[in-house]
């Protein structure tokens, strides 16, 4: 194990930084020259780092350290994300940069097997389109909607896909003779935000993804938290909207992209023509369609409550607002914003930031993928899990 937590701590220094020589690995770390030398021959031989030249010597005269980074052109992970519209799928290198991007529609059926079907045909995709081999795929990081034992790899249920008791991360590996990770989609994209987008400079983070149902997830002291956060299902309105837990009045049920498009249709698709997407409702608020910009404020004004209540309670530094419902803009985050305001208490809020995810509708996928890449690459499940 100790030698394990210090390969991980020696791959983060590669992730975090361009270039490292052994002798700051081993001042940063503190550990010794032998066991840096040992480490890091080691991880050379399997093609996570490589040698990249030589360095400034420290002293005048002294020797120029070999300096060493993350070797982007051997090994790669995929990263899937499984959305009721759509499945994204990337091929990424050890720093997260794609070599392979594709979305593709989900199976109408949202049946288990035609979406494990999807999935395979995606990764075998990718491996052909990039021209690397297979055993270059280090692992698959899968980000998917419902209440997901991370550890596990088992969805207990999601009421998006009306899957129950599903052994996915089980299923993927029998598909794709990969190893396989599985998380919430939720705490998987505020890990992509954490890795990849704007909150790396804060500790406290609470996270929302606006898409077809509502999730959250949140960020303590720097680490995602393992626990389910099912923000989308408080209870905040006494209107009898059934929600797709079962339950009366959830946020999800009046501020979802499914509650927003089901109210589209009911009020602006009186003959019945095609079915009005949150997205084409969001280009008539923008373009003053006062039906539209209603919908979109009552939304607003429901998630700014909800928000401001888990933000009293919470006291984050930061509100990352993502989803592809997010990118709707201010007919959304206006209202949102000025509800928020005045339900968040002076002393929490003059210290908390709202702000749109910096990564948008590939949080999803970014997320996979810096799922594959922390449980199989930089082992930092390894190095919190002892801390």
């Amino acid at each position: 194990m100790a030698r394990d937590i210090n390969k991980a701590l020696v791959l983060n220094m590669f992730r975090e930084n361009e270039l490292v020589s052994r002798a700051e690995i081993a001042r940063v770390l503190k550990l010794s020259k032998v066991t840096v030398s040992t480490i890091v021959r080691d991880l050379i031989e399997k093609h996570f780092i490589q040698e990249q030249g030589m360095g400034n010597s420290f002293q005048s005269g002294g020797r120029k350290p070999i300096l060493l980074s993350l070797d982007n052109s051997k090994l790669f992970v995929i990263g899937i994300d499984i959305g009721t519209t759509n499945i994204v799928a990337a091929t990424a290198n050890l720093k997260g940069r794609y070599k392979y991007f594709s979305r593709i529609p989900t199976a109408k059926s949202l049946a288990v097997e035609e979406v494990l079907d999807q999935v395979h045909s995606l990764a075998e995709e990718g491996i052909k389109q990039t021209g690397i081999g297979k055993k270059q795929i280090i692992a698959m990081g899968v980000s998917a909607a419902g209440i997901v034992d991370s550890l596990k790899g088992y969805i207990h249920f999601s009421p998006d896909f009306n899957w129950k008791s599903l052994p996915l991360r089980t299923l993927l590996e029998e598909h794709t003779n990969l190893p396989v990770v599985v998380d919430n989609c939720t705490r998987s994209m505020a890990l992509g935000e954490q890795w990849y987008g704007s909150v790396s400079d804060a500790r406290n983070v609470f996270y929302v993804n606006i898409g077809y149902g509502i999730g959250s997830a949140l960020i303590i002291n720097n680490r995602i938290y393992s626990n389910h956060s099912e923000f989308g299902h408080t209870f905040i309105t006494k209107r009898k909207v059934l929600c797709n837990c079962g339950k009366l009045g959830c946020l999800e049920a009046v501020a979802s992209g499914n509650a927003i498009e089901r109210q589209a249709n009911q009020l602006l698709n009186q003959h019945q023509e095609e079915w009005i997407t949150a997205k084409e409702l969001a280009e008539r608020a923008r373009s003053g369609d006062k039906q539209a910009r209603q919908i979109f404020f009552n939304a607003g004004r429901y998630l700014g409550r909800a928000i401001a209540m888990a933000t009293n309670l919470f006291n984050p530094e930061k509100i990352v607002i993502g989803g592809g419902v997010a990118l709707a803009g201010d007919v959304l985050f206006k209202p949102l914003v000025a509800e928020f305001e005045k339900h968040t208490m002076a002393v929490i809020k003059k210290n908390v930031t709202v702000e749109k995810s910096t990564l948008g509708i590939d949080a999803g996928v970014m997320g996979a993928v810096a799922l594959a890449l922390n449980r199989y690459v930089f082992g930092s499940c390894l190095v919190t899990e002892v801390v």
